[in-house]
């Protein structure tokens, strides 16, 4: 029976994106009222989130770079693009839990776990490559006017079930508020990706970056995807981050050592992020830790 209704949910999934990839292409008028439409949700997004606090769950994972690049990649605008390829598996490094509070527009974050166990009292989370912003930030900077971020039409799709439309971005450098940091240096970058926004809602269900870093910089082919659901709060619903991935390219010398130049192989990493157990912000608010969590 499970077997079955495996099969028969596959087909019906594979039915629904043939269905939505073989409807016409909209016209130009109605792209950019499509578009228009995605924008103006995104800018109200901000406005209306919550105060709040969740777990978010990170677990690293390093892997071999490949000599060539396997895989193939969809890009932001038109090129080859989006799963960069491994000589070898992904071998687990470290994980750790954090509480993040998100509160007035700002996310702070406290360390809960590191590698399932409760960390000492001044113990910091693993060092390595971050990000943030997921919760508005990378969205309103997409659409701020101020980005004057390039749009290009892709193609119907769907995500979870859900019929979105797909928009190619890009933000050039010169108008980038987006930065690669390390220990050792910094630079703001140009980046491009794809949008994938709800065809009912307009709501952003998932969207993807490739960073655009000078050929010098240690970090290369950082790329990031971020999902987005629906989640209750304080018993309203508000379409929030629940997974994200984030990967990048650098040398075995620069991860372990912090060393740039050198001739060692190159080296994948990957953060995989869950972010849950999500609940309304308070003066005293705190979470519990689950202890089967690892």
């Amino acid at each position: 029976m499970c077997a079955r209704y495996t099969c028969v949910r596959r087909l019906i999934l594979l039915a629904m994106a043939a269905t939505a990839c073989a409807q016409p292409a909209p016209d130009s008028a109605e792209t950019t009222k499509i578009l228009d439409a995605i924008r103006e949700a995104v800018l109200a997004y901000t406005e209306k989130l919550p105060n709040f606090i969740c777990v978010q769950l990170t677990v690293r994972e390093i892997a071999a770079a490949p000599n060539a690049l396997l895989g193939v990649r969809e890009s932001g605008r038109g090129g080859p693009s989006s799963v960069r390829g491994t000589s070898g598996t992904w071998q687990r490094v470290d994980s750790y839990e954090q509480q993040l509070s998100y509160f007035e527009r700002r996310e702070s974050y406290k360390l809960l776990k590191v590698n399932g166990k409760i960390p000492g009292p001044k113990q910091e989370a693993p060092p390595g490559a971050t990000s943030t912003g997921e919760f508005g930030t990378t969205l309103s900077q997409i659409f701020d006017p101020e980005s004057r971020a390039e749009f290009e039409w892709k193609r119907w799709d769907t995500v979870r079930g859900r019929h979105v439309s797909v928009f190619a971005f890009k933000v050039e450098k010169s108008r980038s508020l987006a930065e690669l940091v390390t220990p050792m240096a910094r630079t703001v970058v140009g980046y491009h990706g794809l949008v994938f926004a709800d065809r009912e809602t307009d709501a952003v269900l998932r969207v993807t970056t490739e960073a655009e870093a000078p050929p010098d910089f240690p970090l290369q082919d950082t790329t990031h995807r971020l999902e987005y659901g629906l989640v209750t709060i304080g018993g309203e619903q508000f379409m929030l981050p629940i997974q994200g991935e984030m990967q990048f390219r650098a040398s075995q010398d620069f991860m372990e050592y912090g060393r740039l130049g050198g001739n060692s192989r190159q080296v994948l990493m990957r953060n995989r992020v869950d972010f849950k157990t999500y609940r309304r912000y308070t003066a005293d608010a705190d979470l519990k830790l689950d202890p089967d969590s690892k």
